[in-house]
């Protein structure tokens, strides 16, 4: 049976205090409680940003799932506001979607999950806030039996509004069911109160047999959709996970129903990114993904730390001669203490350097370690003695002669920025005890920059 969002609220904040502090970020999003994984709703509304996401407050792994509710002023520190949207009915969840606003308020689309036995089906909903905090109206805006027959009725879900000229147009992930590949479902509506199938974008390579968590975002003349696939086949040094994440970059004929591709990369080369969503509401595009990866073991769960899942670091998106580029928030800097030397340093840091050739750096700890290495041109991360249960070596596409490299270290996680951000390479570390550097070959301007959000 479903619970309330009262009851559910009322159970997090008398079990806040259980859970075990030794992995939990410091500048990064995550669960005061329970599971918690994709971004959902990101939104700028009324002077804040709003951040919801998928949660089970009751386990440490999925359930029956609703909506949390982040609120920040920077992007960087936040408040959990608990659960904003949860199922009102048996067999059923709250599963992924957008948000947008209109005059005035917060629209949440998102994905009504209903599975019992071997039936199960997804259907588009909407729910309304007028204060951005407490939601209602709930009403299914899409008939899925007007979707062509070879579109699935049942993975259909993670809708993300967006508003283009006089008719807002609704990005959903799916399947077609002929072709076992994956597609982006479009639809559309002069309003969100009722919206007419449109088009399909895919099915692509990419794809794999589904995608999900679509989203758009118009940059520099190009429309740039970002999203993700389950099951893409690995191809070269490309999508080595159960699931990927991607830029799908080209020009949208919304007229005529088309997709012209220039081209499409991987978000992230680690072995923890997945769903990434961009922020409405606001003129920077600013993409935030969720920091693990299905089908893999999760240390806290393992551990009985009562907690799962957090946010990557918000990224600001730009092109850099054609190419996305993604690289952290400004506002991280806010938080920064002042310099450190390498001979000891805290958890949470932000790392830059420069490869001029060969080289390798080595964040040691207590009882493990973490290298970022440049080797034959390619630049690795490599979490095999980083106490994961998920350890891998990872590595760019591209081949470079020198770069300058970014790595942001908090308790648990470690994201690497290559070249301005035209590489990125996330994974989740589980090190005790303060930090040390070892240098070896080619690696010269080294800075470290601690970072605290606690006053």
């Amino acid at each position: 049976m479903t619970k309330s969002i009262k009851t559910t609220n009322k159970y997090i904040e008398k079990t806040k205090n259980t859970v075990n502090n030794s992995y939990r970020l410091d500048y990064h999003m995550m669960p005061t409680v329970g599971w918690m994984n994709d971004p959902n709703g990101l939104i700028y509304y009324k002077g804040r940003y709003h951040l919801f996401y998928q949660a089970n407050p009751y386990d440490t792994a999925p359930g029956t799932m609703c909506w949390g509710h982040f609120v920040s002023d920077d992007l960087i520190t936040y408040e959990d506001l608990g659960i904003a949207i949860a199922p009102e009915k048996e067999h059923t969840s709250i599963f992924s979607g957008g948000a947008i606003e209109i005059d005035g308020q917060l629209n949440a689309i998102y994905t009504l999950h209903y599975e019992k036995g071997d039936t199960k089906r997804e259907y588009i909903y909407k729910s309304v806030s007028s204060d951005g905090v407490n939601f209602g109206g709930d009403t299914c805006i899409f008939d899925n039996e007007t979707l062509p027959k070879n579109l699935s009725r049942k993975d259909f879900r993670d809708p993300y509004p967006v508003k283009i000229g006089d008719r807002y147009y609704v990005f959903v992930g799916g399947t077609d069911v002929n072709l076992k590949k994956g597609v982006i479902v479009v639809l559309s509506g002069t309003t969100l109160d009722y919206l007419h199938y449109e088009f399909c974008i895919g099915p692509f390579y990419e794809f794999g047999e589904m995608c999900e968590c679509p989203c758009y975002v118009r940059m520099d003349g190009k429309d740039v959709i970002v999203t993700s696939a389950y099951a893409t086949p690995r191809r070269g040094n490309d999508f080595k996970n159960t699931h990927s994440s991607m830029f799908v970059v080209g020009d949208i004929d919304f007229e005529r129903g088309v997709m012209a591709v220039d081209y499409v990369k991987e978000i992230d080369k680690g072995n923890t990114f997945y769903a990434p969503q961009l922020m409405n509401g606001t003129d920077t595009p600013t993409m935030v993904g969720w920091l693990e990866m299905w089908n893999t073991p999760y240390l806290t769960h393992l551990l009985h730390h009562g907690w799962v899942g957090a946010f990557s670091i918000p990224r600001v998106l730009s092109f850099k001669d054609g190419d996305v580029c993604q690289n952290p928030v400004e506002t991280l800097a806010s938080y920064y203490k002042g310099d450190a030397d390498g001979n000891c340093f805290s958890h949470c840091a932000d790392l830059s350097f420069k490869f001029g050739g060969n080289g390798k750096l080595t964040v040691k700890g207590g009882n493990g370690e973490v290298v970022i290495g440049h080797h034959d041109g390619a630049v690795f991360l490599d979490t095999m003695n980083a106490k994961t249960p998920h350890g891998h070596v990872r590595q760019t596409n591209r081949r470079y002669d020198s770069c300058e490299v970014r790595v942001l270290l908090d308790t648990s996680s470690v994201e690497v920025f290559v070249d301005g951000g035209r590489e990125v390479i996330s994974s989740r570390i589980y090190i005790d005890g303060e930090y040390k550097l070892e240098v070896s070959g080619d690696v010269s301007e080294i800075r470290i920059k601690e970072v605290c959000t606690k006053q």
